[in-house]
């Protein structure tokens, strides 16, 4: 009790501050949640719509993030708008088609930064002029460590909040979030903090920093997590460099067919495959992990994907093993998108 009396705000803040260094992002504006989900969801909570307003996404949005728009559409009388992203993918085409589907009805707009799916990363500097007066959520799930991340730059150019993880290639463990927001939003969980009186001075650290009891070391040791990948990279330019080389090299060596331009990835790939007959992306994945393999296939709608990541731990030889393991599978790489 007395460490989480006395110490642990001291110790929050500063993991939260060397995240915030991390991410070029406003510590007095960043809050430790469990996942970008649950960030995505807190952002919602607090963005202003009502009946008759449209809420912009596109086809490549997380299934559970474009979930919660759904639902907040159907609670608020609003509609969802979905853009349709150029296929192969074009950024500066990727670009026309968001800005084509804001009409004056736009009162937000959730973007992936980089998507779950296609693992392909919007432009979003060239998008957000495009959405002057929209509120602005980016899914950031994918991008700490795996991009050049520079949050303040976005909120300057337009963006409300912006929720990530840390647990992907930060290495952080699980339930390690955060959302950096523009706006003060209400935690999902009313605590302690809703009293004027209680907490630190920064109401919004005072109000989400403690939704109850919680064991607040995984957000303790982000800070370890970010040092130790740099250490062990040789620092975080020359990590990302390496991982997004070897996911170009796993991709090739699967014979997988780009989604889009090399610079629209970063740290993982994606391209599509064939199935064989009876057999569900759910039940390959399911097949591989019974085997040990830890590789998603992607149930996407316009046809089943292959996506690969990479790290400091990945092994290009790795991606020979996986291509014979698909192949014994029955899976095929595709040499043509739909």
């Amino acid at each position: 009790m007395r460490f989480m009396v006395l110490d642990w705000q001291a110790e929050l803040d500063r993991a939260r501050a060397q995240l915030a260094a991390f991410l070029n992002a406003p510590a007095d504006q960043l809050v430790f949640l469990p996942n970008a989900t649950y960030g995505v969801a807190t952002a919602l909570s607090a963005a202003r719509i009502e009946a008759g307003d449209e809420l912009l996404t596109t086809d490549h949005a997380y299934r559970a993030c474009k979930n919660q728009l759904l639902r907040l559409a159907e609670a608020r009388g609003a509609r969802v708008v979905v853009a349709e992203l150029p296929w192969p993918f074009d950024p500066e085409a990727a670009v026309r088609a968001i800005a084509a589907a804001v009409t004056p009805r736009t009162r937000l707009a959730l973007l992936d930064h980089v998507t779950s799916p296609t693992a392909l990363v919007l432009p979003l500097l060239q998008i957000l002029p495009h959405l002057r007066g929209v509120q602005v959520l980016v899914d950031g799930a994918h991008a700490p460590g795996q991009l050049d991340l520079d949050i303040s730059a976005l909120l300057a150019a337009g963006v409300t909040w912006y929720a990530g993880n840390n647990h992907k290639w930060l290495c952080a463990p699980k339930g390690t979030g955060f959302l950096v927001t523009t706006t003060h939003v209400h935690p999902l969980v009313t605590s302690h903090g809703a009293s004027p009186e209680y907490g630190p001075p920064n109401r919004l650290h005072a109000e989400l920093d403690w939704m109850g009891t919680y064991d607040p070391a995984p957000y303790f040791a982000v800070p370890t997590a970010i040092h130790t990948v740099a250490d062990l990279g040789g620092g975080w330019p020359a990590t990302r460099a390496h991982n997004h080389a070897l996911a170009l090299e796993l991709r090739r060596r699967l014979g997988g067919t780009p989604l889009g331009p090399d610079d629209s990835i970063g740290s993982m790939a994606a391209f599509p495959v064939e199935l064989p007959a009876g057999a569900t992306p759910r039940s390959i994945e399911d097949a591989l992990l019974r085997d040990g393999w830890e590789v998603p296939i992607v149930d996407f709608y316009r046809g089943p994907l292959v996506r690969v990541s990479a790290h400091l731990y990945t092994q290009a030889s790795e991606g020979d093993a996986l291509a014979a393991k698909l192949h014994a599978l029955g899976v095929r790489p595709r040499d043509h998108l739909r």
